[in-house]
């Protein structure tokens, strides 16, 4: 694959509205995708809920040497947007960067591996920006993927090779009141002023955590939800909580500080799960990490940096199977800005190093 043809296929990607949920945009896509494959490969696509995810194989199986996982789906952007722009050296468009590069340098990678043997596949999923539950989770938990050693170009800023990310535990807290007039509230009870209460009992622990960079857990209120009148006390309310931990806190942890609070607080207050995923850790000791950082460093010309990363992956869902996750991406920027994009040349290069790395050149 040349630069005209990655540059081409990536902006026939980029005009398609490939959002979480949209089962036939996201069935185009991959439609284009198939069209390119080798005819030798092994081609499994499944739809479950409303993601659909497509894999391609070398060899038949759930445990490949090495997977390349990459996603198709983009957040919402305006119309414009949807049309890449070549501006010099850098391709702007909605999922340049979040991570449609990845998807014409991955159909070049797996039609390379069918013609030399090399034991690789190429999975494509379609809902990772809202957690993956339906996409990787399924495919890990369900159908039982395991691959040996998992590349994931989803992270990682200025050519940053990432070791290690951070899970994530996202917690509904609903609530239930009484509804009186809000001139006699102590004729009800407020299911607000609960949450209120809860999330400042919470931002006690975690609150200093979000005002710095490090690697403690943080916490973040995506959204409250309650009441009907401004002049009526609140019968039922909702909360929202996305937790970002690392490897030293746990899910568990987090639930039971949540549930323990809203005990202490009293009164009807539920909490339960939503989206979680473990954090992700790979040893930069491991051979394939030593040999894959060796080629990236000789195609870049450059030290490659070993840094954390705050975002999450599909990658995330299969963290408790202990293989090595390579997750390094091609310079990029601003992604899910007006202005997300991503560098042509440092894709090629990205491109070639992967082909060093897996023995296809």
């Amino acid at each position: 694959m040349n630069k005209k043809e990655f540059e081409k296929a990536l902006g026939r990607l980029v005009e398609l509205r490939t959002l979480p949920g949209d089962l036939e945009a996201n069935k185009l896509a991959l439609d284009l995708v198939e069209k390119e494959l080798d005819g030798r490969l092994v081609v499994d696509r499944f739809q479950n809920g409303k993601a659909e995810v497509l894999i391609a194989s070398v060899n038949a199986g759930v445990s490949p040497e090495y997977c390349y996982m990459v996603h198709m789906d983009v957040v919402a952007g305006r119309e414009d947007q949807f049309e890449m722009v070549v501006d010099g050296d850098k391709l702007v468009g909605r999922g340049a960067c979040d991570m449609k590069f990845s998807v014409p340098i991955g159909v070049a990678l797996i039609n390379e591996a069918a013609d030399k043997g090399v034991d690789f596949a190429l999975v494509i999923t379609t809902d990772e920006e809202v957690g993956g539950i339906e996409g990787a989770k399924y495919l890990k938990e369900e159908r039982r993927y395991a691959p040996k050693a998992l590349i994931v170009p989803d992270g990682g800023e200025n050519l940053n090779f990432v070791d290690k990310a951070k899970g994530v535990c996202q917690v509904r807290v609903e609530a239930k009141g009484r509804p009186a007039h809000a001139s006699r509230p102590w004729l009800g009870e407020n299911a607000l002023d609960k949450l209120s209460l809860l999330a400042a009992r919470l931002l006690k622990d975690y609150g200093e955590n979000n005002r710095v960079e490090g690697w403690n857990t943080t916490m973040n209120i995506g959204t409250v939800n309650g009441g009907v009148s401004t002049n009526q006390v609140c019968p039922a309310a909702e909360m929202k909580l996305d937790f970002r931990y690392p490897e030293t806190d746990s899910i568990e942890n987090i639930l039971e500080t949540v549930k323990r609070y809203a005990k202490e607080i009293g009164g009807d207050i539920e909490v339960s799960l939503m989206s979680t995923g473990l954090p992700t850790f790979t040893d930069v000791n491991d051979k394939r990490v030593q040999i894959y950082l060796k080629i990236m460093e000789e195609q870049f010309g450059r030290k490659i940096e070993i840094k954390p990363t705050y975002g999450a992956s599909d990658a995330r869902h299969f963290a408790d199977l202990g293989c090595p996750v390579i997750m390094h991406k091609p310079l990029g920027g601003e992604i899910h800005s007006d202005y997300e994009w991503v560098s042509s040349e440092s894709c090629m290069t990205f491109y070639q190093g992967m082909r060093k790395f897996l023995g296809l050149q």
